[in-house]
């Protein structure tokens, strides 16, 4: 009895296309890899309670990491049972930092209380707390609203 092996060439050939294509793709795949992991602080919506929250950011050409951060954490968590630190439309209109010291800039939408929003100061705070847990060489957090110093 003859095997022909015409007959299983096209398998062959999706087998090792596949095991190729699988390959190829764990590669990229672990080249790429997931970005900088930090962990978000927000308030739960039970009085007194936080929630973490894991994210990988990836790096952003145009920000650096600490203004990249700051961005992502005033729109919120992704999570529904969390509050606002601002107002929904607050932005961060500048954020750097010099000297251990980070100086953020944000806009006078902070200054509007809105639904599901911990109080102003209470989000400054937890805005600070954010800054100093997730990047560990930075001393001090000066905040400002709309140009004007923030509550010091």
């Amino acid at each position: 009895m003859k095997i022909d092996l015409k007959k299983y060439i096209p398998f062959y050939v999706a087998t090792v296309a596949a095991i190729g294509l699988l390959i190829l793709s764990a590669g990229l795949y672990a080249k790429k890899g997931y970005g900088t992991k930090y962990v978000f602080i927000f308030p739960c919506v039970d009085e007194g309670k936080y929630v973490l929250e894991t994210r990988y950011l990836k790096d952003n050409p145009n920000k650096d990491s600490i203004s990249y951060f700051a961005d992502e954490l005033v729109l919120g968590s992704g999570l529904e049972r969390t509050k606002y630190l601002f107002t929904p439309g607050t932005k961060v209109n500048s954020c750097f930092e010099r000297n251990k010291t980070v100086y953020i800039d944000l806009s006078e939408d902070v200054i509007y209380m809105g639904h599901n929003v911990i109080l102003i100061k209470d989000g400054i705070e937890l805005l600070k707390t954010n800054i100093k847990k997730n990047f560990p060489h930075i001393d001090e957090v000066q905040v400002f609203v709309d140009g004007k110093y923030a509550f010091e």
